[in-house]
């Protein structure tokens, strides 16, 4: 498969396999220790999280503002799709951002939206990835290339930029089923999110946003992206 080809003219999205799956696990078992958990399965993290409140979230959060690595080793573990899609040396988000998702209703949750909301360029692209598998419905859901256009440009005929109409969108897609190794990479027009869901465990992912250095970077500067070169 050609991904680049994929993420511009086709769906918007690609599931592939993380190219270097001893630097994920390293990264993940680096968070988990900044987390303050006094053990490594992610089941038990997963399960401690579900029944957290914001509170103790944030503490969480705020912990792993200590490790400042989080960019370089995620990037580096899919370094061959990074490579693919925008070259040896990029732009790289500075701090990659360490998602959770917990069950039940109206939950800490992603609500549906399109990353170039947030200023990011339009030759950008996002690499999100599990902690583990995710065969509930946990997980993101994505609308394709040409359905998350026509959500853009209606809002933008009426001069909104993620207004009522996708924050209270009655999703009926089936989050994306993964298992641990899988990344997702996409573009920034895509529109995606989570829906509630039921389940003892709570969704742990990491996702970093980089482009190539041969593009502007726009809104977003040297404050939120860094020039990085792979190895």
């Amino acid at each position: 498969m050609n991904i680049l080809n994929e993420l511009i003219c086709g769906s918007g999205y690609v599931v592939t396999k993380i190219n270097d799956i001893k630097k994920f696990e390293q990264l993940r078992k680096i968070l988990i220790k900044k987390m303050n958990f006094k053990y490594e399965d992610i089941y038990k993290v997963r399960k401690k999280i579900s029944k957290m409140n914001n509170a103790q979230i944030n503490k969480i959060m705020i912990n792993l503002l200590s490790f400042n690595n989080a960019s370089e080793m995620l990037i580096e573990s899919c370094k061959n799709i990074v490579k693919e899609v925008s070259g040896k040396t990029i732009f790289l988000q500075r701090r990659a951002n360490t998602i959770f998702n917990l069950p039940g209703i109206n939950q800490r949750r992603q609500w549906p939206h399109y990353e170039l909301m947030s200023g990011i360029s339009p030759f950008s692209f996002v690499l999100w990835a599990p902690f583990h598998d995710l065969d509930d419905d946990g997980g993101v859901f994505y609308y394709k290339n040409k359905d998350s256009i026509k959500f853009i440009k209606t809002e933008q005929k009426k001069g909104l930029v993620n207004g009522p109409q996708i924050l209270k969108l009655k999703n009926k897609l089936k989050p994306t089923k993964l298992k641990y190794g899988d990344v997702i990479i996409f573009n920034p027009f895509i529109l995606h999110g989570n829906n509630d869901f039921n389940s003892n465990l709570a969704r742990i992912a990491c996702s970093v946003r980089f482009q190539s250095t041969s593009k502007p970077i726009m809104q977003k500067n040297s404050d939120f992206f860094k020039f990085y070169k792979l190895s």
